[in-house]
């Protein structure tokens, strides 16, 4: 038996060396009590927060699918639509941030089911709401692509994010312009939708606080833009700077663009690759204003942090996007733009 030593250095004697072994193993089953405990906490924990989410998933599909069933007999059925996509994002957001305790199974059904309701959601709104109309001055009319080539895939991604049939006429704020910085004023931006489709080396600056933005088939431009006050999408989109900020972004189908963001929710990218991201930094008179008029918190910000739906591995980065260098960060927008317009001989046309 090992010799014990006393607190002052001295030998302990037998009976001594005996209660001090007891005292030790006592302590050891302690501390071997506590950790099995913890352990038992912990998968406790991990059990009970699936089950909360389980159930807390579950009845907001419930509720989101109520409503919807009941639309047809509410009034007004486009701010119950609204509400049912605000919903929706809110359950994406939920299922994003839940994804470190869910099985990989787990998440693709979840995400299925909020695939379904936003099918669902837009099949309802085209049935039931009448066609969009822009308060604009400047309107083009573009007939959406119904080729039966590459184009097919965005022409579908258009239907179900707007919900308009392939074979219907989709009033764009403007669309097919090549070399041109197009300017928007406040006055006819602020709360409204902004729509625009086919421009390749152009310039779009958008002033004030737009309602919500969409983008598809950009090559090679760069968007400015004050505060969004709900969501932005992006389809198609190649080479091309997007300055935004906004309460939601979702990115399909697109290479090779740098995104300066703002967001509070979680961006999301789909079928994505080359995406780069950096904090939101343009700078404008009177936008303390615009970002106070659309609502954003300015408090959260989650530009760092995007959601990539064809990744689900929760153990590593997925390699569709990434932070921008510091030394590839664009610090000075407005000389930043002006050699843009000047290499590309931009033309000038204000909405």
């Amino acid at each position: 038996m090992e010799e014990l030593i006393d607190g002052g250095g001295g030998a302990l004697n037998g009976k001594e060396k005996i209660t001090e072994i007891l005292n030790r193993r006592h302590k050891e089953r302690e501390l071997h009590i506590q950790a099995a405990k913890l352990e038992r906490q912990k998968d406790a924990e991990g059990t009970e927060a699936l089950q909360y989410f389980e159930l807390a998933f579950e009845d907001k599909v419930k509720l989101i699918r109520n409503t919807l069933d009941g639309v047809a007999a509410s009034e007004p059925k486009a701010q119950v639509f609204a509400d049912c996509q605000n919903e929706i994002y809110e359950l994406q957001r939920y299922l994003s941030s839940s994804t470190f305790f869910l099985n990989e199974y787990r998440i693709k059904v979840c995400q299925n089911t909020i695939n379904e309701l936003s099918k669902l959601l837009d099949t309802l709104r085209n049935e039931l709401l009448p066609k969009k109309k822009f308060g604009f001055r400047s309107k083009k009319i573009v007939k959406m692509i119904t080729e039966k080539d590459t184009k097919e895939d965005s022409s579908k991604q258009m239907v179900r994010q707007t919900g308009t049939s392939a074979d219907d006429h989709i009033k764009w704020t403007f669309s097919e312009r090549v070399g041109q910085l197009i300017g928007l004023q406040a006055s006819s931006v602020n709360d409204q939708t902004i729509t625009a489709s086919k421009l390749k080396n152009c310039l779009v600056r958008i002033e004030g606080h737009p309602g919500s933005l969409q983008f598809a088939q950009l090559d090679n431009c760069i968007v400015v833009c004050g505060p969004t006050a709900r969501s932005i999408f992006l389809d198609d989109c190649t080479g091309c700077k997007f300055v935004v900020a906004c309460q939601q972004l979702r990115c399909h189908r697109s290479r090779d663009c740098d995104m300066y963001l703002n967001v509070t929710s979680r961006a999301i990218i789909e079928d994505c690759k080359g995406i780069r991201v950096a904090r939101y930094n343009y700078q404008y008179e009177n936008i303390e204003e615009d970002f106070r008029q659309s609502g954003l918190d300015l408090s959260c910000n989650n530009w760092h942090t995007l959601d990539d739906f064809n990744w689900l591995s929760t153990d590593k980065p997925s390699p569709n996007w990434s932070l921008l260098e510091p030394d590839h960060t664009v610090a000075d927008w407005d000389s930043y733009l002006q050699r843009f317009q000047q290499q590309h001989s931009l033309t000038i046309v204000n909405h």
